[in-house]
């Protein structure tokens, strides 16, 4: 699936430093997106759009979770 929206943080530390993020979209869809050890190259997008390829999943209840497998930053 692809799909765009604006790379958002979705956990902060205790530094407010962002821990895991969150793909915003404009059709009021909300994806957490899954990486490995807090390492994605998302990371150097954030509050970017963004047009990313993966598969989505249901996480926890109302909760939807994108294994990203390739994006594109549209600036």
């Amino acid at each position: 699936m692809s799909i765009e929206g604006i790379v958002v943080p979705y956990e902060l530390d205790a530094r407010f430093k962002a821990t895991s993020l969150l793909l915003s979209t404009n059709m009021e869809l909300d994806l957490v997106i899954e990486h490995n050890a807090g390492e994605t190259p998302l990371f150097e997008h954030l509050r970017e759009p963004v047009r990313v390829k993966g598969f989505i999943r249901e996480g926890k209840p109302g909760q939807w979770l994108i294994r990203v497998t390739d994006y594109k930053p549209l600036i």
